[in-house]
């Protein structure tokens, strides 16, 4: 079932995580983000929401995960078999404070590097 409120993770730039109770509506998330949304998978059942034109748009570098770098605002939630997002554990709200506990910088020219654009031709 999916919950009216999810208790996540909040990562600014420049700024430690802190816990976070999300609206679980697709304008909450929007407005959290400042855009379009996009989810991407960090762990079993755990995720990121974040803005999916922010490196497009220019926000600021946020935090490193592998060799990417996640921009703007983003959000570790919990996720379920049916897709619905879904609250952190305590143990998960605990893990990934550690994990993203750190500010990190970057430069524009950093930023810039991991942005990627596919194109797709059919045939």
């Amino acid at each position: 079932m999916k919950e009216n409120v999810i208790k996540v993770l909040k990562v600014k730039p420049h700024e430690h995580p802190e816990v976070y109770m999300l609206k679980n509506t697709l304008e909450a998330m929007q407005e959290a983000v400042g855009g379009y949304i996009d989810i991407v998978g960090l762990d079993d059942n755990v995720c990121i929401l974040l803005n999916d034109e922010g490196k497009l748009i220019g926000l600021e570098g946020n935090r490193r995960i592998g060799s990417d770098i996640i921009v703007g605002d983003f959000f570790v939630c919990g996720s379920d078999e049916e897709g619905n997002l879904t609250s952190l554990s305590e143990e998960e709200l605990d893990s990934y404070t550690k994990f993203f506990y750190e500010p990190q910088e970057f430069t524009k020219e950093e930023i810039e590097e991991t942005a990627v654009i596919e194109f797709y031709t059919f045939e």
